[in-house]
C-alpha cells in the first residue's frame, strides 16, 4: 500500500476518510485508492455516494479521485434518480461548468 505515498490523490482520500466516513469503516486512504485502481465492483459508487452525502467540498474530492467519464455517468444517473436534487445539480454544474443546471444561483440582470 505504500506505493500511494506520492500519489497526488492521497490528500483527497485522507480528507474524504475524515469528512465522510466518521470511523464507520476500517479503511485507510491508501486502501481507498487501491480499491479504486482495482475497479472493485461497487466501490466507486459507494465512495461517490459517501462523498456526495457527507463532504463539505464534494466537487473537489470527486474531481481528485474519479475519472471524468465516471463522474459524468454517476452524476447523470443521480440527477435523473433524484429528480434534480439541488446538491447534485450544484456539483454537476461546478465539475462540468454547466451553470445552467443551477439557474437559481445565476446573477439576474
Amino acid at each position: 500500500m505504500s506505493t500511494f505515498m506520492n500519489d497526488p490523490r492521497l490528500p483527497s482520500a485522507e480528507a474524504v476518510l475524515q469528512e465522510c466516513f466518521w470511523g464507520d469503516y476500517n479503511l485507510s486512504a491508501a486502501e481507498i485508492l487501491n480499491r479504486l485502481d482495482r475497479n472493485e465492483p461497487g466501490f466507486d459508487r459507494f465512495l461517490f455516494s459517501k462523498i456526495m452525502n457527507n463532504s463539505k467540498h464534494p466537487s473537489r474530492y470527486l474531481r481528485a479521485l474519479f475519472p471524468m467519464e465516471t463522474l459524468k455517468r454517476f452524476l447523470e444517473q443521480e440527477l435523473k434518480r433524484s429528480g434534480g436534487n439541488k446538491r447534485f445539480r450544484l456539483v454537476a454544474a461546478n465539475i462540468f461548468e454547466q451553470y445552467d443546471l443551477v439557474p437559481e444561483y445565476q446573477w439576474r440582470h
